[in-house]
This record gives C-alpha cells, structure tokens and sequence, in this order.
C-alpha cells in the first residue's frame, strides 16, 4: 500500500478513511512542497542552465538538441561541459518525482512560469481538446527518438564555433536549413504562446515533458489525492497548468495542497496507479 510522508516526515496510510487523522500533514508539508524554496531552486537552475537551454534552441546544429553535445564544434555552448549531467539528473528526477524538473529546474517551465502571471486565457480548456493536445509532446518525443537513433541525429545549420553573442544567432539562422527553422519557429512560438495560454508548450508540446510524463507513471514520489477527495474541483481551478494532483502535467509543485478543504492531497511514496 502506498504510503505518505506528514509534515514531519513520518509516514502514514493515505487511504485509511481518506482523511488526514493520521497525519496531521494533510497539508502535505514534505519534500515537494513550498513556494519560496522551489522559487530558490528555480532561480539557482535557471542561472546555471538557461544558457544551455538558448544555445538547444538557437545555437545547436543538430536536429535534436541537448543529446549531441560530445560531438558538437559549438565550443562557446555550456552544455558541453554539463550536458550528461543535466541529462543524467532528468532521468533520474524522472523516476523520482515524475515531472518535478519541469516545475523546479526547467529554464522553460521558469519562463512559463512567468508568462503564466499575466496569460490573457483564463478559461480552461475543453477535455477532449486537451486530449487531443496532450498528445503533441508524445509524438514530438517519440519524434526526436526517430531521428536520434534513426537517422543518426543530423546536422540541419552550420556550426558557429564561436563570436559575439548576437551576431552568432543571427550567422545560425542564416546557415540552417529549413528544418531547423521550422524547429526552431515552431518551439520558439509555442514558448511565446504561454502568454496567451498558460504553459502551452510544456504542456502540450515538449518532447522531454512527453517523456517525464512516462515516466511520471512510474515515479516512487509525488502528489496524489487520497479517497477523501470530494471532486469539488479546487484543485483543479487553481492549478495554472489545468491539472489534478497526480494526473497528466502534474509537476508535483504542491501549490494546491492548502486549496483542498479536505485535506485530500498528500504526497504519495511507493508504488501507485497513476492516471
């Protein structure tokens, strides 16, 4: 049986009657949760890994980013130095805390984070249109598998070694080939979009979320509602990324555990069904 972790670090049945009687959690002070400290991480992660993350987008000359770096001549990128870690610590955040990453160390998910401040789209979305959404970041996942080991992840611009910041942006759109413009226009305005609607491209377009959602299935921690929960729909509301306590696009961020009126979201150790 699964079991969850109080403000105290014990652990405790989460479904024994579906309330927090043994737990005076509930809340679900743990791990995962607070404001202040995943903003410390996000703003620790964003300093180390935002310049890797533009040289991905508008720096790399391979057709998927991130993955090459051993073999890439872009001597000024970072990711030269940091990408098997940064790699290696997805995985393995993977299959700790499902989505984790995307909500506390992802340069993205942080700018979308930012945008989703002041998103002018306030409505939340049809389900069957966010079935149908939800299922861009498999396909551009299983995509960049394709092409990785399929066709042996292709250069599609001109390396620029080095130079001046801006000028050497602007040298690799004008050496790329029109794949790698359409990649790059692509990712870029889906970025751009989460101002309009809130996380658009980490929730329905990133292959490394599409992946951390697999694995999110399978993740020993994260944030679930235990048999208390009413369906009232709190949750749901508050959440800017239209989820649900251990559903798709949960990212384990915690905000809306003090949202629930009884106490039905807790973090979650162990092996679980998850949606």
């Amino acid at each position: 049986m699964p079991s969850t972790i109080n403000n105290t670090g014990a652990n405790t049945s989460s479904d024994a009657g579906g309330s927090c009687s043994s737990c005076a959690c509930g809340k679900g002070q743990g791990i995962l949760q607070g404001l202040w400290p995943r903003r410390v991480i996000q703003a620790v992660s964003f300093y180390f890994l935002a310049e890797f993350s533009y040289y991905g987008i508008f720096r790399c000359p391979f057709a998927v980013p991130y993955v090459s770096c051993a073999n890439c001549p872009v001597v000024q990128c970072p990711g030269r130095k940091l990408w098997l870690v940064v790699l290696s610590g997805i995985l393995v955040s993977g299959l700790l805390f499902g989505r984790a990453f995307c909500g506390y160390a992802c340069p993205v998910g942080t700018l979308s984070d930012i945008f989703s401040q002041v998103a002018l789209v306030k409505r939340r979305m049809a389900p069957m249109v966010k079935r149908v959404l939800h299922m861009g970041k498999y396909l551009a996942a299983a995509g960049a598998v394709y092409v990785f080991f399929a066709m042996h992840n292709p250069r599609w611009a001109v390396p620029i070694r080095t130079g001046e910041f801006v000028n050497s942006t602007m040298l690799t759109f004008e050496h790329a080939n029109l794949f790698w413009l359409v990649r790059t226009g692509v990712v870029s305005a889906a970025i751009l979009l989460g101002l309009l609607i809130p996380y658009f491209f980490c929730r329905f377009l990133c292959p490394t979320g599409g992946v951390l959602e697999v694995l999110r299935r399978f993740s020993l921690f994260g944030y679930s509602m235990n048999s208390a929960c009413v369906d009232c729909g709190k949750c749901d509301r508050h959440c800017k990324l239209d989820t649900r306590p251990g559903e798709s696009n949960c990212t384990n961020c915690g905000s809306c555990v003090d949202t629930c009126p009884v106490d039905a979201i807790a973090i979650t150790r162990g092996l679980k069904p998850k949606n």
